[in-house]
């Protein structure tokens, strides 16, 4: 391993501890926000699909964290590596399914909002399970040997396809569309 790329590996690993770090603190200093709004309030989709975006984060980022340091050997991390991967997108699926009612209430309960938001947000979300998955199936020669803390810089067109998304219900929940 170079000298660039083991700077990399050690800027990647510091940059998750850092996250980590404002994941907690966030957690902190909103809790009492929580605790009035939220708990003792009957359970519905949104509650469920807040308490996941809330706390799914903390276990993937203990479980990156704990990747990050693991030497692995002659193990075979796929199954944890999985795992990993499924808490993130479940985090990032139930934080963007708040987004998605909150631009819904926003725009006045329209009911061609809410179709176009959870189709548009349906459409990137099985990209991005597409791309993700892509390295996988095909040979990719930027991914480094197996079990190490890297990734295929085509990971990041995850990232954009959902800013992509983002932008996309900035702009219906400002009524341009509709």
């Amino acid at each position: 391993m170079s000298a660039s790329d083991t700077f990399g590996l050690q800027l990647a690993k510091y940059t998750n501890v850092a996250a980590s770090a404002i994941l907690i603190y966030d957690y902190f200093i909103t809790s009492h926000s929580e605790i009035q709004w939220t708990w003792g309030r009957k359970w519905g989709i949104i509650r469920i699909t807040f308490t996941l975006s809330r706390y799914v984060p903390f276990a993937g980022a203990f479980m990156t964290s704990y990747s990050a340091v693991k030497t692995w050997g002659t193990q075979d991390c796929a199954p944890f590596n999985d795992a990993v991967n499924g808490l993130h997108f479940l985090g990032v699926i139930a934080s963007e399914g708040l987004l998605i009612a909150r631009v819904h209430a926003f725009s006045g309960n329209k009911k061609a909002n809410l179709i176009v938001l959870l189709s548009f947000g349906l459409t990137i979300m099985v990209t991005c399970v597409i791309l993700s998955a892509a390295p996988i199936h095909f040979s990719n020669p930027e991914a480094g040997p197996p079990c190490t803390f890297e990734g295929a810089r085509s990971s990041a067109f995850g990232y954009g396809l959902l800013m992509f998304f983002e932008i996309g219900e900035v702009v219906i929940n400002s009524n341009i569309l509709f």
